[in-house]
Formats: C-alpha cells, sequence, structure tokens
C-alpha cells in the first residue's frame, strides 16, 4: 500500500475536518465510547472485530490506520490473543492487511478491489431485484427520505450513509439471510472506499433521485429496467472512484 497515514488518534472524529467539502459538523462516537456498549455475554473476538468493524464504518479508524495491538488490547480490554483473532476476522473480510514487520493496517481500497466490490454488488443486488416481491419497500423509502434530508444540509456523511441503508434494503426485500449477509459485507469494504477518499457533495447527491428511480421500477414488478439502472449506476460509481487512485 502506497501513502500510509499515520496512527489515527482515537477519540471523538470530526469528519467535517477530515473533508472540507462537508458542508455540516459531523461528529461520531470515539472507540472508547463504542467499545462501551459492550453486550453482557459477548464473545471476545467476535465482539473485538465488532467494534473495530464500526470504527471504520465511523471513520474513526480511517484507511492506512495502524492497529496497534497494545492501544488497542488496552482500548477493548481484551488480551493480545484475542485482538489478533479479531485481525483475522476482519483480514477475512477484506478490512485489514497485515504488512510482515509493520503490523495491521485499516484497508486502502486500490483498483482491484474496487472492481470486485462493484461486481458483488452487482450479483447480490442484480439477484435480490429478481426475487423481490411487486409492492413498497418501507425501509428503502425511509433511507431514501433520510438522504434528501442530508442532501438539504449538505452532509456528506449522511448521503453515503443512507445511501448504503437505501441499498441493503433493497436486498433485505428479497428476504434471502445469505443475500443480506453478503450484502453486508460489501457494504463494509464500501465504506473504506468512501473514507479513502475526498468526496464531494455533489457526487453523492446525484444518485438519490437515481435511487428513487429505481426503487419506482423495483416496487412496480419491471425488474429488468430496474436492474438496467442499478447496472449503469453502479458502474458510474466505480468509475468514478477507480479514476480518482
Amino acid at each position: 500500500m502506497s501513502g500510509r497515514a499515520p496512527t489515527h488518534k482515537l477519540g471523538t472524529c470530526n469528519i467535517s475536518g477530515m473533508y472540507p467539502e462537508t458542508t455540516a459538523l459531523e461528529t461520531v462516537p470515539s472507540l472508547e465510547q463504542i467499545a462501551q456498549q459492550r453486550p453482557e455475554h459477548a464473545r471476545s473476538t467476535e465482539w473485538a472485530a465488532s467494534v473495530l468493524r464500526t470504527g471504520m464504518n465511523n471513520g474513526v479508524l480511517v484507511p492506512g490506520a495502524k492497529l496497534g495491538e497494545q492501544h488497542l488490547s488496552g482500548v477493548l480490554e481484551v488480551s493480545r490473543n484475542t485482538l489478533r483473532q479479531a485481525f483475522m476476522v476482519l483480514e477475512a473480510q477484506n478490512l485489514v492487511e497485515r504488512i510482515p514487520n509493520r503490523g495491521v493496517f485499516v484497508l486502502s481500497p486500490g483498483n482491484e478491489q474496487i472492481k470486485e466490490m462493484f461486481t458483488m454488488r452487482w450479483a447480490i443486488q442484480a439477484a435480490a431485484i429478481d426475487v423481490a416481491p411487486v409492492g413498497e419497500i418501507a425501509e428503502a423509502r425511509a433511507a431514501l427520505t433520510q438522504g434528501r434530508q442530508a442532501r438539504e444540509r449538505g452532509s456528506v456523511l449522511g448521503m453515503a450513509s443512507s445511501n448504503q441503508e437505501f441499498h441493503r434494503a433493497l436486498v433485505d426485500a428479497a428476504g434471502s439471510a445469505r443475500l443480506s449477509s453478503a450484502m453486508e459485507s460489501v457494504l463494509a469494504e464500501m465504506r473504506l472506499l468512501f473514507f479513502s477518499q475526498v468526496t464531494v457533495p455533489g457526487f453523492h447527491a446525484s444518485f438519490i433521485e437515481k435511487n428513487a428511480k429505481i426503487l419506482e421500477l423495483v416496487e412496480g414488478g419491471d425488474r429488468e429496467k430496474a436492474k438496467k439502472q442499478l447496472r449503469e449506476y453502479l458502474w458510474e460509481s466505480r468509475d468514478f472512484f477507480a479514476g480518482r487512485l
């Protein structure tokens, strides 16, 4: 990986400070705050991986950040062995990478990973559209509303989050636990892509109404047109991100 970022300071993350294009002040919980929400009977390895993944999703642990064992084992109050097992879980999910003699880092997606992510998204979402029932998808409509509200605020993070919720809802509408699980994995990688690049409000804003059109076609049962719109949508997004590397 080129251009390693320094280890990210754990604390409240000011997204607008990271990305000056964001016009609304946005803060997210620190890793310490996320770790405080520990279920009583949580399995340590799975819980530690979940906390770190949530930190990545929120922009607390950004692409290129080094995941120091000593510091993180203290924050999470787990053994180093448990933490290493959590790293293995995240590595299998393409969220971190281990570099010999250097340590473990949050992954910064490259061109090949970007292509794979969008290919997977197409395969998963096209399959979901094929089997989704005709009719209103309330969760997707709620995500559209949230996206429009974020657009009004000029919130890049809000638009990106609502976009993920929209596409998650489309897949969930298929009623397949395996498709939903696969989509969840891809969306976690997509979140890294978002935080690895400086994005602009206009890019995300343009996709809100494209989402609305896809939803209209899916709810109306016009699956072929919906898939055609989705494919164009995904390839446009893929080329945008790949072109910025």
